[in-house]
C-alpha cells in the first residue's frame, strides 16, 4: 500500500541481487554453527579441552567473516550496479532510486555477514530466547515504520531501503555486544585465529556445503529473472508476496530448526548417536506441523487473505503464493536429515545430489514456460524439483548415518500426509458453507488447525513426545494458578 505495486517489485527485484551475500551469509554461519555445536557436545566430556576449542573455532570465524563479506561487497557492488543499469527491466526515471536501494541492501547484508560468529553462538549455546526477543523487536520497530508510511503517502522506496537497512542493522550491533559480554567462548585467540588447519576445514565443509546451496541460490535468482524477462515486475511483487507469506509461516518452524539443529549436533559431538538420531525424526516432525499450522489454513483461504491485506493484489499472487508453501511443506519433512547428516560431516555425495537437483528448477520452468504454461510453470518446478530434493535426503542419509526409510515412511510422511487431507477435507467443507469473510477466515483456520493437532497428537507424535507435551503443558497450568 504505501509503496505500491511497481516499487514493490522492483524493491523485491533488487534486494533479490543481494542473495549472493546473504547465501554465503547461510552457508558459513551453518558451517560454523556446526562445528561450535560438536565441540560444545565433546565439553560435555572434557570442559575444558571444549571450552578452548570453541574458542579457536570463534576466532577463526571472526577472521573469515571479516574477510570473506568485504571480498563479496567489493565484487558484487559493481555487479549489482551493472544490473541495474543495463539489464533489468527497470524505467529509466527510477534507475539512480535503485542504485541508492542497492547500497542500503549491501550495507545491511555486510553487517549481518560480519556478526555471524556470535548469531551462530547464541544458537550453538540454544539462548534462543534472547534471539527472539532482538526478533520482535525488529519486526515490532518494521510494523510502526510502514504504519507511518501508509499514513504518510509520498515516495517511500529510498526510504524504505534506508529504514530496512537501519532496523536490520541495529539489532545485530546488540547481539554482538551481548555475546562478548555472557559467552565465555567468545573469546578471540590471536594464535588460533589464523590456523591453517582450521581454516582449511572449516572452508571445506563449507565448500560442499555450496555445492548443495548454490543451487538453491540459483534456482530463486535464475527464476527472479526469468519472471522479470517474461511477466514483469508485478510478478516479481506477485513472488515477493509469496515468500514473504512463506517467510512467516516459516518463522515458528525454523525456530524449532533451531532449537534441534545444536541440540542433535550436541548429541552427536557427545558420541550419543541413537539421541541424535531420535531428535532428527523430531525435527522433521514438529518442523512440518509448525509449518501446516499456518500454510494449510492460508492455502485454503489465500484469495480473502490476499484481499484483506492488500485489496486489489498483483495478478497471480494467489497461485504463487500456494505453490511457495506447498514447496516449504515438502522441504520440512526431511530437514532432519539434513542436520545430521551435516552433524557427522561427511557430506560431499549429500550436497552434490542436493545441489543438482535444486539447480534444475530453473531450466524446468524456463523449459515449461517456453512450451506455454505461462506463470504455472513457476510453481510446478519448483514442487517438483523439491520433491526430488526431499526424498533424495531421506534415501542418502540411510546409508551416510543409517536413518531407516521405512521408519520415516511409516513415522513421519505417511502420518503427516493423512492428515494434511484430513484437515484439507474439513476446511473446504466448512469453508463452502458460508460467504467470504474475516469470520470465515478464522472458521476455517479453526477447523483445520483443530484437525492438524488431533490428528499429529493420534498420529504422529510417539508416546515419549506426548508424556513430555503433557507434562510441559501441566506446568503451565500450575504456574498460571499459583499467580492467580
Amino acid at each position: 500500500m504505501a509503496l505500491g505495486q511497481e516499487d514493490f517489485g522492483l524493491y523485491g527485484l533488487i534486494a533479490g541481487l543481494s542473495a549472493f551475500v546473504a547465501f554465503f551469509n547461510n552457508l558459513l554461519s551453518s558451517a560454523i554453527g556446526r562445528f561450535y555445536s560438536v565441540a560444545i557436545g565433546a565439553a560435555q566430556k572434557n570442559p575444558e579441552e571444549g571450552l578452548n576449542l570453541c574458542r579457536e573455532w570463534f576466532s577463526t570465524a571472526v577472521v573469515i567473516h571479516t574477510v570473506v563479506p568485504t571480498v563479496l561487497v567489493l565484487i558484487g557492488y559493481p555487479i549489482g550496479l551493472w544490473a541495474i543499469r543495463g539489464y533489468l527491466v527497470i524505467s529509466p526515471g527510477r534507475i539512480d532510486v535503485c542504485v541508492w536501494v542497492w547500497r542500503f541492501v549491501c550495507a545491511s547484508c555486510f553487517v549481518s555477514m560480519v556478526n555471524v560468529p556470535f548469531n551462530a553462538m547464541y544458537i550453538a549455546r540454544q539462548e534462543i530466547a534472547e534471539l527472539t526477543i532482538y526478533g520482535v523487536a525488529s519486526t515490532t520497530c518494521s510494523f510502526i515504520f510502514i504504519l507511518y508510511m501508509v499514513n504518510h503517502p509520498t515516495d517511500w522506496l529510498l526510504g524504505y531501503a534506508g529504514g530496512m537497512c537501519l532496523i536490520t542493522a541495529a539489532p545485530q550491533f546488540l547481539i554482538c555486544m551481548r555475546a562478548l559480554r555472557i559467552f565465555p567462548e567468545c573469546k578471540f585467540l590471536v594464535a588460533a585465529a589464523f590456523q591453517t588447519r582450521r581454516i582449511r576445514e572449516l572452508l571445506s565443509f563449507a565448500s560442499w556445503q555450496f555445492i548443495g546451496m548454490s543451487g538453491s541460490l540459483l534456482k530463486w535468482q535464475g527464476i527472479s529473472v526469468l519472471v522479470n524477462k517474461y511477466f514483469g515486475v508485478r510478478v516479481n511483487a506477485a513472488m515477493d508476496i509469496g515468500h514473504r507469506i512463506s517467510s512467516n509461516c516459516m518463522s515458528l518452524a525454523s525456530s524449532i530448526q533451531g532449537a534441534f539443529t545444536p541440540a542433535i549436533m550436541n548429541a552427536y559431538g557427545a558420541g550419543l548417536y541413537k539421541r541424535a538420531e531420535y531428535l532428527a525424526y523430531g525435527a522433521c516432525k514438529f518442523g512440518t506441523l509448525c509449518i501446516l499450522i499456518f500454510a494449510l489454513p492460508l492455502i485454503l483461504e489465500s484469495e480473502e487473505v490476499l484481499h484483506l491485506w492488500l485489496v486489489t493484489p498483483p495478478e497471480h499472487t494467489k497461485m504463487l503464493a500456494i505453490c511457495i508453501l506447498v514447496d516449504m511443506i515438502v522441504d520440512r519433512t526431511s530437514t532432519g536429515h539434513m542436520i545430521l547428516v551435516n552433524a557427522k560431516g561427511k557430506i560431499a555425495m549429500y550436497q552434490a545430489f542436493l545441489g543438482g537437483a535444486i539447480l534444475m528448477t530453473f531450466p524446468l520452468a524456463w523449459f515449461l514456460v517456453e512450451l506455454g504454461f505461462g506463470v504455472l510453470s513457476i510453481g510446478a518446478a519448483m514442487i517438483i524439483t523439491k520433491m526430488i530434493c526431499s526424498f533424495g535426503r531421506v534415501w542418502l542419509a540411510r546409508s551416510l548415518v543409517g536413518m531407516s526409510v521405512r521408519l520415516w515412511l511409516s513415522k513421519v510422511f505417511a502420518p503427516l500426509l493423512m492428515i494434511s487431507f484430513a484437515s484439507i477435507l474439513g476446511g473446504i467443507f466448512f469453508k463452502y458453507m458460508f460467504i467470504a469473510s474475516l469470520s470465515r477466515i478464522f472458521g476455517t483456520t479453526i477447523i483445520v488447525d483443530f484437525v492438524v493437532l488431533s490428528g499429529a497428537w493420534l498420529f504422529v507424535l510417539d508416546e515419549s513426545e506426548r508424556a513430555f507435551l503433557s507434562m510441559k503443558l501441566l506446568t503451565i497450568i500450575s504456574r498460571q494458578k499459583r499467580v492467580n
